[in-house]
């Protein structure tokens, strides 16, 4: 029987440990290290930053506005104009509810019944085209009106700029961008992620601080679409847009408000709309 001495296997312990030691702890700190700083990937929010105290003030401002508008109905007039088609200019109604609700109603004559209709809530998308017959039902996605409108926006996000504020993004700073050269009355925030920069920049008026644009990019830099909400007016206490204008790479949308009524109360089924029924 062949046996290693004990000084021989105490010394090759011995170099083990410190093999260990030099490389494998560091590893593993290294490791928890990493782990704790990609907390955010891992379901834990990770804290906002914001350039000063006024810059987050302005940002709580701006996403709380009318937080006390539960729904609304409107009319007014929808302009769609896809590149190289003739722009559609409809007559609507709509209503809009809590949490990024809508239902639009369009219409050939200004008293006449709906033509189309698109509603959309927190999971379904659906719309009716009354002439031709034709029923669409589908989950709601990252672009959820994109099917029936020339711009590719959330549902959530136009009900958000119906009512005053800005589209939801997902940010982890925030800062005031630097004067530029020609002073069109607004400041500009922008809104920037780790590996990713700039994904959204907000304007306000620089006198009232009320939101009054703001544009998305996609991962590559690029312009999602670009909002702005005009001629801001008071209605029963809430500072609501009277005019929105959306552009995108394919076309745009400009939403005329011509009268608003806060507070209505609406059902939640009026988010879907049923099929035809068959004559």
């Amino acid at each position: 029987m062949i046996g290693i001495p004990f000084d021989s296997a105490r010394h090759g312990l011995y170099r083990f440990s410190c093999v260990r030691f030099v490389i494998v702890y560091p590893f593993l700190a290294g490791l928890i290290f990493f782990i704790s700083g990609c907390a955010g990937w891992l379901g834990q929010p990770m804290e906002i930053q914001y350039d000063s105290e006024a810059t987050q003030q302005l940002m709580n401002r701006l996403t709380t506005a009318n937080a006390g508008l539960e729904a609304f109905r409107g009319k007014g007039r929808v302009i769609a104009h896809m590149q190289g088609t003739r722009p559609i200019n409809s007559p609507a109604a709509w209503v809009g509810a809590e949490p990024g609700r809508l239902r639009f109603a369009f219409r050939s004559i200004p008293a006449g019944p709906p033509v189309f209709e698109m509603s959309c809530d927190e999971v379904w998308l659906t719309a009716l085209d009354y002439q031709e017959q034709k029923y669409v039902k589908r989950k709601v996605g990252n672009n959820s009106l994109s099917s029936f409108l020339p711009v590719s926006i959330k549902c959530a996000d136009l009900f958000g700029l119906m009512v005053g504020r800005p589209p939801e993004v997902d940010y982890d700073a925030a800062r005031l961008a630097p004067p530029g050269s020609d002073d069109d009355g607004t400041i500009v925030i922008l809104l920037q992620r780790r590996f990713r920069g700039t994904v959204g920049r907000i304007r306000v008026m620089s006198d009232t601080g009320e939101f009054c644009g703001v544009e998305l990019l996609d991962i590559h830099g690029n312009r999602l679409y670009a909002a702005r909400v005009d001629g801001m007016q008071t209605v029963d206490g809430y500072r609501l847009p009277a005019r929105i204008m959306l552009s995108g790479p394919e076309g745009s949308i400009e939403v005329e408000i011509q009268r608003t009524w806060p507070g209505a109360s609406i059902s939640e089924n009026l988010f879907q709309i049923a099929p035809p029924r068959p004559d």
